[in-house]
């Protein structure tokens, strides 16, 4: 469980998160020069950088709800597929479309939340994998 650094090497604050699925540790108003210390699980990981602009802070609040939407969106897709089998199983085809499509569409509706999820303020966004966590992880802004 390896300790990571980020390194601010913007000329501006930003708000800094590590997910795992959603955001799961962060530092807030992470100023110009300042560095972050955390302790992550061994786990890939993805990083994102947010502009302070906008006021879009990274929350435990917002952690569940991201959680609340992609855990929703996992739940009508399977029920999707396995009302769709039933109904095949069951020679009720033109049920398919009256159960399966919608739930589909819900499912789908919400992996489209889930993907633009603080998309109009992000700054950079990275995965993180085995070698890229080291003692000290420098990300600064994508090109």
């Amino acid at each position: 469980m390896p300790d990571v650094t980020v390194i601010n090497n913007l000329s501006e604050e930003i708000h800094v998160a590590f997910f795992v699925g959603v955001p799961a540790n962060w530092k807030n108003h992470l100023k110009p020069g300042e560095r972050w210390t955390t302790h992550l699980a061994s786990l890939p990981l993805h990083f994102e950088a947010r502009s302070v602009t906008g006021n879009r802070e990274f929350s435990h609040n917002e952690s569940m709800e991201m959680l609340a939407t992609i855990g929703g969106a996992c739940a009508a897709g399977t029920a999707s597929v396995l009302s769709a089998g039933a109904l095949f199983a069951g020679d009720m085809l033109a049920g398919i479309p009256v159960v399966s499509v919608p739930l589909m569409a819900a499912a789908s509706a919400g992996g489209t939340k889930y993907g633009e999820w603080g998309a109009d303020m992000r700054k950079c966004t990275a995965r993180v994998v085995g070698a890229a966590v080291g003692p000290a992880a420098v990300f600064s802004q994508n090109g």
